[in-house]
């Protein structure tokens, strides 16, 4: 169950002077947003998560996109119009624009059924095809996170699979839309971590066994996993082994799109113009040097520990006049578009929205799209 602390919170909202304060608010538990309205200027949203976490999830049914609430809280009205609907979709990569390591494989979201909510984009689930086995969905429905997902995944579907402290990459899922990647599921250890356990005795033996993965993950593969805490730390009793999970903050060592390396000949171009392919055409071996195998067997090591950048989201242009007439265009990339927009050009829509944890509770089974299994 997600806690409540962290259930809601804001991105963006509007005050006009003198007029009604509108925040947005994100709902982790059902992964929808609500639009809060209040009378008067709110210029914090914390009055609008509030107001919000004490209305019954029974009295904003799907498709309730906005409440005008009074100050104690109580609902004045309710708007249901598309135009109201402040939820965005997110532009996911296909499933092509990934380089998979050999053995990884992939599911669909809606063969996911959700067991437990850990945490906001974060559920304990089960395979329809193998019920027992439990993995992690780590996803993401805000394009806010799309760039740490992407990285995450890359980086962890390339460590070994085997490491005796490392809780293994699962799968990449993709949607059952257009088979784009959404996210990606990690294996699930039982008996929670470190940080929810906090009477269980820690041996000075998984302090060393953390220090040897640490070093081979720096030394070896060239990762700083950059969050190594309580919460990040398992321990697979069946091994008597510490385990450690969750890289959506590391990083490779010595490698920043800011940063040049030592041969600049080669960094000339800026970062996103650079191609492992052209770097590769210059590669020789060293009369001196022996090599037990030919100097590209080596080339396509290190290349596999690479991983492409996140493609980027289709453009919008728009025209508009300048101060002399003179039509104007202007370009940004479109990370996410409102999904009213989406629906109204005839698009197809990825729906996040799920039953409150509620329903869980009750013994309803979901599926991860947020599909109720009937029975």
């Amino acid at each position: 169950m997600i806690p409540d602390d962290s259930k809601y919170f804001s991105l963006s909202g509007y005050c006009p002077v003198g007029r009604p304060s509108t925040w947005h608010v994100t709902d982790w538990d059902q992964r929808r947003i609500i639009s809060v309205t209040m009378d008067g200027e709110q210029d914090d949203e914390s009055l609008a998560i509030k107001h919000l976490s004490r209305i019954d999830s029974s009295q904003l049914p799907r498709g309730i996109y906005r409440v005008h609430v009074s100050d104690t809280g109580e609902i004045i009205s309710r708007f249901s119009d598309p135009k109201n609907d402040a939820t965005c979709c997110v532009h996911y990569p296909f499933l092509g624009d990934l380089t998979v390591p050999e053995g990884i494989q992939t599911v669909r979201r809606d063969e996911l059924e959700e067991l437990e909510r850990l945490g906001p984009d974060v559920d304990l689930v089960a395979d329809d095809a193998n019920p027992l086995a439990q993995v992690v969905f780590k996803y993401y429905w805000l394009w806010q996170y799309a760039h740490s997902s992407w990285k995450e995944m890359n980086l962890w579907m390339r460590l070994p699979r085997r490491h005796p402290n490392i809780v293994p990459f699962d799968r990449v899922v993709v949607d059952e839309l257009e088979g784009r990647a959404v996210g990606f599921t990690n294996a699930y250890v039982p008996g929670g971590n470190l940080k929810e356990n906090p009477s269980r005795v820690f041996k000075l033996e998984w302090l060393r066994q953390l220090i040897k993965a640490v070093d081979e993950l720096n030394l070896q593969y060239g990762i700083a996993h950059q969050d190594i805490a309580p919460r990040n730390l398992a321990v697979d009793e069946s091994t008597d082994s510490v385990m450690l999970f969750d890289f959506n903050f590391a990083a490779r060592i010595n490698y920043s799109p800011l940063e040049n390396g030592n041969d600049y000949s080669l960094r000339e171009k800026p970062h996103e113009e650079q191609n492992l392919d052209d770097i590769a055409l210059g590669w020789g071996k060293h009369p001196e040097v022996k090599l037990d195998h030919p100097v590209a067997s080596y080339q396509l090591i290190l290349q596999g520990i690479d991983w492409p950048r996140r493609p980027d989201p289709p453009q919008k242009t728009v025209t508009h006049r300048d101060i002399q007439g003179k039509p104007v265009e202007v370009s940004w990339e479109l990370w996410d578009e409102k999904r009213q927009d989406v629906l109204a050009r005839g698009g197809k829509v990825l729906n996040w929205e799920r039953p409150p944890q509620k329903v869980l509770d009750g013994g309803v089974r979901v599926l991860s799209n947020g599909e109720v299994i009937k029975c």
